[in-house]
C-alpha cells in the first residue's frame, strides 16, 4: 500500500500544477484518498490491538469498525449506517458512516449505557449448581475474563498507537523528512532575541531541557511557545552555536515576550533563514518592483550572485548578505544573477522603489529597547530617552530617521533628552556603529517598533503628525494624533478588480472594517498596507487634536512619498534541510525520540488547559485535524507520515483518560475490582459512565464549534 501511495504522489504533484479540470479533481481525489486512508490507518491500528488482545484471550469479538454505524434520519428520510461491511467467522467488518473513531464489539461489553442490562442478560448461562449466588456467565463473554486480561485488552489499544506512533516517524526517517534548521535567520526588532544581541548565523541547539544539534526550527518554536505558557515570567536557558564564528557557542537566557496580536501567544522574536530562490510568480507583491522585474520564467530560479556577490550556499543563512544589503541600501538598485529552471542563467536588475504614504510623516517616539551591550547602551543610551537631534539635524520624522541610520557606517552624534518635567536633561552622546546584519526589515510589523541593528537601539513611530507634504490639501494640522483610517468599499472593490486576490482582499477588508491604531494594528503595518493601494486612492482619517481630544475627520489621497520600501515586493523561500537516518537502527532511534516528544507535548497540553494558560478556544476538532492532515499530507509522505506520529500519540493518551465510556475509564473500574476484588457497584458504573459520555458530548460540541469558528 505504502509503495503505491509513493507512486501516485508524482502523478498527483504532476496534476496540481495542470490547471486542467480532470487533473484538478484526480489531484483532489488522491490527495483526500490519502488523508483517509491515514487518519483510518491510525483508528485501524488502535482497535486492531484491541481485537488481537480480545482474541488471544478468547473473548468473542462481534464487531470491528472503524468508524462508527449509527442510525441517521431526517424524518422519513433514513440513511445508511455504513459505507461497507462483511461477515467473517463469528465478526462483522465494516466502515461507519460517521468517521469519528472506532470500536470493537466484544461480547458482554456496549459502551451504550441503555443497553448494558440488556447486554449483561445475554451473557448469562445457566449453571449446574442452582444454589449458586450469581448466575454463570459465558466463558467468551469480557466480563468473564479475569481482571488481568481485561486490562490488557482495554490497554492494548493504547499501545498498539504508541507503538505504530514509533514506526510511522521511523519511517518517515528512514525516508529522509524535510525540514527548516533551527538557524537563526533574523531576529524581531525590538524582541527578546533582538534585545538580548542574538545574531543571526547561529544555529540554536539548546531549548530549556531540550538538546538537539539537529533541531528543528518548528519543533524550537513549538518548545519556546510551551515553556512561555507554562512559565510566562521564566528565563528560557538558550544555546546557539556559530560553527562559522570557529564553532563558538552562546548561551542565553532569553524570557518570552507576548505577540502584540495575541496575548496567549509567547515568542522570542526569532525568523528563520531564507534561502536564495526566489518564490512562484504569485507569491510576488503584485504593484512593486520585483513583480515588474521579474518575468514568469523567473519562478523559483536560484539568486547565484547580488550586485557581483557570489551567494555562498554552504552558509547556514545563505541569503543573509542579499538581504542586508536591500534593508540598508533602500534607495540603491540591486542586480541579481538568476539560475533559472531550465538551467539558463538571466541578469534582473530591481530597482529601488518609492514608498506610498497619506501625505505626512509621523514623529519618533522615545526609544523603548536596547541591545544588550550593544553600541547604543554602551554609548550611555537608555530606554525611555527621546532623541532630538542626529548629527545636528532636529528635523526629524521616524521613518525617515530609519532610512538615515540604517546605512550609515560612521559614528553618529545624537542628543536625547532624558526625564520627566523639571528633572529633564540632554545628554549629548556618540555612537559607533556595529557590522550586525540587518536580515529584517528595520520596521517591525509585528512589535510595532523602528529598529537599526548597527546601532543598537529601537523606537517606535508615534501616530502624531510631525510633517505634512506640500500636496496636502485639507484640514489637517501638525501635532494631530492619527485615530484611524478607513476606505470604502466601493474603493476597495474597484481596487481589486473581478479577478480578485484573496490575499489582497483580506488586507483590504482590514481598511474596510476600520483600521484603528493599536498594539494589534500598529503604525507599521498601516504603512506596509497602503503600499498595495493605487496612487490617489481615497481614504477617510480621523484624527485628535489639543488638549481636549477633539476628533476631526479628514479625507486624504493616497500619494507617493520621497522614502523607498525596504523589501521591495521580493520574497524569498525559506532554507530547507533533510534528516534522513543512515541505518535501520538510527531510523528507530530518531523514530523512538519523536514518539516520546510527541507523547509529552500532549500531556503538558493537557496539563495546562484545566490551570488556565490554553484557553479552550485553541483546542481543535476534527476539521481542524483534516485540515492539518491535508497540509502535511501535501508536503509529502515523510511528513505526513510525522503528522500520524502526533496524531497517534494524541488518540493514545486521550482515550486513556479515566472517563468513563473511554479506555481509561474502563480501565480505572477495572483498577477498583483488582484491588476491591469485586466489581464496582453496577448503578454507580452507570451513572458515572452517563456523566462521561455526556462530558465527551459537549468538549465534542465545543471543538466542533471552535473548528467552525475558525474558519468563518
Amino acid at each position: 500500500m505504502i509503495d503505491w501511495i509513493a507512486d501516485v504522489m508524482p502523478l498527483a504533484q504532476a496534476a496540481a500544477e495542470d490547471p486542467g479540470l480532470l487533473s484538478s479533481l484526480f489531484y483532489k481525489f488522491s490527495l483526500a484518498l490519502r488523508i483517509g486512508l491515514g487518519i483510518g490507518l491510525v483508528i485501524f491500528v488502535h482497535e486492531l490491538g484491541h481485537f488481537v488482545a480480545a482474541k488471544t484471550f478468547g473473548v468473542k469479538c462481534e464487531k470491528f469498525y472503524v468508524g462508527f454505524d449509527v442510525p441517521l434520519r431526517l424524518g422519513p428520510i433514513k440513511f445508511p449506517r455504513t459505507l461497507g461491511k462483511f461477515q467473517y467467522g463469528e465478526t462483522e467488518y465494516g466502515i461507519g458512516v460517521i468517521p469519528l473513531g472506532g470500536y470493537v464489539k466484544m461480547l458482554g461489553q456496549d459502551d451504550d449505557p441503555r443497553k448494558q442490562e440488556e447486554e449483561a442478560k445475554r451473557i448469562q448461562v445457566e449453571g449446574e449448581d442452582a444454589d449458586q449466588e450469581a448466575p454463570a456467565l459465558d466463558p467468551r463473554s469480557f466480563p468473564a475474563k479475569p481482571v488481568w486480561q481485561r486490562m490488557i485488552i482495554i490497554s492494548a489499544g493504547v499501545v498498539m498507537n504508541v507503538i505504530t506512533g514509533v514506526i510511522f516517524a521511523a519511517i518517515a526517517f528512514g525516508f529522509g523528512v524535510e525540514y527548516n534548521p533551527a538557524v537563526i535567520g533574523s531576529v524581531t526588532p525590538g524582541g527578546p532575541a533582538w534585545q538580548a544581541g542574538v545574531e543571526p548565523g547561529g544555529r540554536v541547539v539548546k531549548v530549556g531541557d531540550w538538546e538537539d544539534p539537529q533541531m528543528h526550527f518548528l519543533e524550537m518554536r513549538k518548545e519556546i511557545l510551551t515553556l512561555g505558557l507554562e512559565q510566562p515570567e521564566a528565563p528560557i536557558n538558550f544555546a546557539v552555536s556559530y560553527p562559522e564564528q570557529s564553532g563558538e557557542s552562546k548561551q542565553f537566557a532569553l524570557t518570552t515576550q507576548a505577540s502584540p496580536l495575541q496575548k496567549e501567544i509567547r515568542m522570542l522574536g526569532i525568523a528563520p533563514p531564507n534561502a536564495p530562490v526566489l518564490g512562484s510568480n504569485p507569491q510576488i507583491v503584485p504593484g512593486s518592483v520585483a513583480a515588474t522585474a521579474f518575468a514568469p520564467e523567473d519562478a523559483n530560479a536560484e539568486i547565484i550572485t547580488f550586485n557581483d556577490v557570489e551567494i555562498d550556499r554552504d552558509s547556514m543563512t545563505p541569503a543573509a548578505g542579499l538581504l542586508h544589503a536591500m534593508y540598508t541600501q533602500p534607495d540603491q538598485a540591486i542586480s541579481l544573477n538568476l539560475k533559472r529552471q531550465d538551467g539558463s542563467t538571466h541578469s534582473v536588475v530591481l530597482p529601488p522603489q518609492k514608498g506610498k504614504s497619506l501625505g505626512f510623516r509621523y514623529q519618533v517616539g522615545p526609544i523603548v529597547s536596547l541591545i544588550k551591550d550593544g553600541p547604543a547602551e554602551k554609548a550611555g543610551m537608555k530606554v525611555g530617552d527621546r532623541i532630538q537631534s542626529i548629527d545636528a539635524n532636529s528635523a526629524l520624522d521616524a521613518y525617515g530617521l530609519a532610512q538615515a541610520l540604517v546605512g550609515t557606517e560612521t559614528p553618529i552624534r545624537i542628543e536625547v533628552t532624558r526625564g520627566e518635567s523639571d528633572a529633564t536633561e540632554t545628554i549629548e552622546l556618540s555612537i559607533d556603529p556595529s557590522d550586525s546584519l540587518q536580515t529584517l526589515s528595520p520596521t517591525s510589523s509585528i512589535t510595532g517598533e523602528i529598529a537599526v541593528n548597527s546601532f543598537g537601539f529601537a523606537f517606535q513611530a508615534l501616530p502624531i503628525i510631525a510633517a505634512l507634504s506640500t500636496e496636502s490639501e485639507n484640514e489637517l494640522a501638525i501635532g494631530d494624533e492619527l485615530e484611524w483610517v478607513e476606505l470604502s468599499r466601493s474603493a476597495a472593490d474597484a481596487i481589486l478588480g473581478e479577478e480578485a486576490d484573496e490575499r489582497d482582499t483580506a488586507l483590504l477588508q482590514q481598511l474596510v472594517d476600520r483600521w484603528e491604531i493599536s498594539a494589534k494594528m500598529p503604525l507599521n503595518s498601516l504603512l506596509d498596507l497602503l503600499q498595495i493601494l493605487p496612487d490617489g486612492t481615497e481614504l477617510t482619517v480621523a484624527v485628535k487634536r489639543g488638549e481636549e481630544g477633539q476628533i476631526i475627520r479628514s479625507t486624504v489621497n493616497v500619494v507617493e512619498d520621497d522614502l523607498f520600501v525596504f523589501d521591495r515586493g521580493l520574497i524569498l523561500g525559506q532554507r530547507q534541510a533533510v534528516q534522513r537516518a543512515s541505518s535501520l537502527g538510527e531510523a528507530f532511534s530518531l523514530g523512538l525520540r519523536e514518539g516520546v516528544r510527541r507523547f509529552n507535548d500532549v500531556l503538558r497540553f493537557l496539563k495546562m488547559i484545566p490551570q488556565g494558560q490554553i484557553k479552550l478556544k485553541y483546542v481543535g476538532g476534527p476539521l481542524e485535524i483534516v485540515n492539518i492532515a491535508k497540509q502535511e499530507t501535501e508536503k509529502g509522505l515523510s511528513r505526513q507520515l510525522m503528522f500520524l506520529t502526533m496524531l497517534s500519540m494524541n488518540l493514545a493518551i486521550l482515550n486513556f483518560l479515566p472517563i468513563p465510556a473511554l479506555d481509561g475509564g474502563h480501565m480505572v473500574f477495572l483498577i477498583y475490582e483488582l484491588v476491591a476484588g469485586k466489581r464496582a457497584n453496577e448503578t454507580l458504573e452507570f451513572r458515572l459512565t452517563v456523566a462521561g459520555l455526556l462530558a465527551l458530548l459537549t468538549l465534542m460540541v465545543v471543538v466542533f464549534a471552535n473548528d467552525i469558528l475558525r474558519y468563518l
